[in-house]
């Protein structure tokens, strides 16, 4: 059977059952797992993004609508779409011509047919246009794929330049150079068919010679790039022709593909020359949506759209400025001023001087990292999981992730990642079982102090790199563990102190960042980690099964495997995992788009559209109820 009639066969299956997971399908179309994410990966081509999450598929993209309301005049419509374009799925060769392959399909549909179709432009009205002044404090570096590492350069460069694969909002690779890809049955050869309408902004075609170039550049030790790590697991990579880039791997290392975003340098740019001192550091040259306009002395950066940018969606907006300002002060004189229309990690405080300074819209996103106390298990102190699992009755995390006006988490992945388990809940506040817990241990209540053979229970708390939430955090951390007898003994400690060999410590209350992949988790919970591993924890199974959700390649059989590490790591209780937060960013303008979190938020700037000002009434409303709930 043809790869285009395998494929709509999928889709029927699909339709006629959403809830079918893809070893359902796999085994309904005689095809492997692995296949149906290939075969459903080919459908970004015409515009359709399918995914299956929390046991059903997400439809996505221009013709979502026909493909959900099963209308038998539009399903013949995508049947005619997929069965005349798709067939370019039998020849790779013929894939990857962006929007003009979509326009030539849809060309093919019958006259009937094109009136009732549903493309994007239909969907949404588009008003290009439009200038968006970003402000931020940090000083911007170098721009370079190969040796960048400075948070607002990495920022800059990601909107410049293009990579192999991009994330969608429920953090799943689809294509933007990579048109499609495949990856063997041992998990050590990858191959990307790199899309042929590709060109830099100076029009010079980007092949996968750059996308070599780039990765060997970067995995080069001479030059000492920041990035190299991150490419262990790769053995070699190379080129099958002009538009095919593969890599070939040590071991199977699915995180990998987490990793393969990264920016890609034009190779007639920079090869054969001194990387750390070319003037491409401060006039970077991409294939992204937006192309460097100017960079000023006062590292105010301006970046315009790229109007023959490769992918069909242009950027909306014009012109994106990046102003760099020194301190929070004169960033919020800024705002009063209208010199700046966005505003990023905005607290408290803030929201109270902008909401009297002029009209600005509040939106909160989710904060890529969450809040834990970790236990010092080489202490003899905490050895004993009945003391542990009372500290954990003993906090209240609901209180907490209030304060933060965010959330509660169990575990140590991203509540929005398919690695966390929402059936595992955070431990319930409970002092009543704490102290039951506590009796049990050997601890005696004595006139409201906790005593065992005649010493007070106190332990002391390492609050790293103390914030002013941390220090609220931590002081709801003491507050609570007194009401049932403990007595804390809060400090402040850094980095350097943290490494310093014979630093005590019983506990730490740190933030601790989630990542994309739940590779992220390895660095704190896998006994071979290093000194990122604060709790000194070990558990082989929970090893094991790390080990192997790397080497693992179906998404339902990692997903799985990472469930089940969620699950032991909370009954461990190697830590209390207190809540993740919400940031706030300001803006003067309403935008259409809603930002779902402070990671990905400058990676949806392409579908950005402004949609009028926000009155001072509107404003005051908004931050006035964000702020009495902040403050609470």
């Amino acid at each position: 059977m043809a790869k285009s009639e395998k494929l709509f066969e999928i889709l029927e299956h699909i339709n006629g059952n959403p809830n079918l997971t893809p070893k359902d399908l796999a085994e309904l179309c005689d095809v492997s797992e692995r296949a149906i994410y290939r075969y459903l990966n080919t459908l970004t081509e015409v515009g359709i993004s399918i995914h299956f999450q929390d046991g059903g598929y997400k439809i996505k993209g221009g013709y979502a609508d026909i493909l959900s309301k099963a209308d038998p005049e539009g399903l013949e419509a995508v049947r005619v779409l997929v069965m005349a374009g798709m067939r370019a799925c039998d020849d790779e060769q013929a894939l990857g011509h962006g929007g003009e392959f979509l326009e030539m399909i849809e060309s093919r549909l019958p006259r009937k047919l094109q009136e009732i179709r549903i493309v994007p432009e239909q969907v949404r009205a588009v008003h290009h246009g439009g200038t968006v002044t970003i402000g931020h404090s940090s000083k911007p570096d170098i721009i370079n794929p190969i040796l960048t590492s400075e948070t607002i350069s990495v920022t800059l460069m990601n909107l410049i330049f293009s990579g192999l694969v991009r994330f969608d909002q429920d953090r799943m690779p689809v294509p933007d150079l990579a048109r499609c890809w495949n990856i063997s049955r041992d998990g050590l050869t990858w191959t990307f068919f790199i899309r042929e309408d590709v060109c830099f902004h100076d029009g010079h075609p980007l092949t996968a010679y750059d996308v070599e170039f780039t990765y060997r550049a970067i995995m080069d030790p001479g030059n000492m790039s920041p990035r190299a790590k991150r490419y262990g697991p790769i053995d070699r990579i190379g080129t099958a022709g002009d538009y095919i880039f593969r890599i070939f791997l040590k071991h199977p290392f699915m995180p990998l593909m987490s990793r393969l975003g990264w920016p890609i340098a034009p190779r007639h740019r920079l090869e054969g020359r001194k990387l750390d001192n070319t003037p491409f550091n401060r006039h970077p040259v991409g294939s992204g949506p937006f192309r460097l306009a100017e960079w000023r002395e006062d590292d105010t950066i301006v970046l315009d759209a790229n109007r023959e940018y490769f992918r069909k969606d242009r950027p909306i907006l014009d012109r994106l400025v990046f102003r760099q300002y020194t301190n929070r002060e004169s960033a919020l004189q800024a705002i009063s001023r209208g010199e700046m229309d966005i505003a990023l990690n905005l607290t408290a405080s803030d929201l109270l001087f902008i909401g009297k300074s002029g009209s600005f819209r509040v939106y909160p996103v989710s904060s890529p990292f969450y809040y834990a106390l970790i236990f010092n298990l080489r202490d003899l102190f905490f050895k004993d999981i009945k003391i542990r699992k009372a500290m954990d009755h003993a906090i209240d995390k609901v209180s907490i992730a209030r304060k933060l006006r965010g959330y509660e988490c169990s575990g140590p992945f991203d509540a929005g990642s398919w690695a966390y388990n929402s059936h595992v809940k955070p431990t319930p506040h409970n002092p009543k079982r704490a102290r039951e817990l506590l009796e049990q241990a050997g601890w005696r209540d004595i006139n409201g102090v906790l005593t065992r053979d005649g010493k007070p229970f106190e332990v002391s708390i390492g609050v790293l790199n103390a914030s002013d939430v941390m220090e609220r955090i931590a002081s709801s951390i003491e507050a609570q563990l007194a009401e049932v007898g403990i007595q804390v003994k809060a400090f402040r400690m850094d980095d350097s102190e943290l490494l310093a060999h014979g630093t005590p410590f019983q506990a730490i209350l740190t933030m601790i960042a989630s990542g994309t992949d739940p590779e992220y988790a390895r660095r704190t919970w896998h006994s071979r980690s290093g000194h990122a591993n604060l709790a000194s924890y070990r558990n082989r199974f929970v090893d094991d099964l790390m080990d192997l959700g790397r080497q693992t390649a179906e998404l339902e059989k990692r997903k799985a495997i990472y469930h089940k590490v969620h699950e032991m790591i909370h009954d461990d209780c190697p830590a209390i995992f207190l809540a993740s937060a919400y940031e706030y960013i300001g803006s003067r303008y309403q935008f259409k788009e809603r930002f779902t979190s402070t990671m990905h938020f400058l990676s949806t700037v392409r579908d950005w559209q402004i949609a009028g000002s926000v009155s001072t009434e509107q404003s005051h409303a908004a931050i006035s109820q964000l702020v009495s709930s902040l403050v609470d």
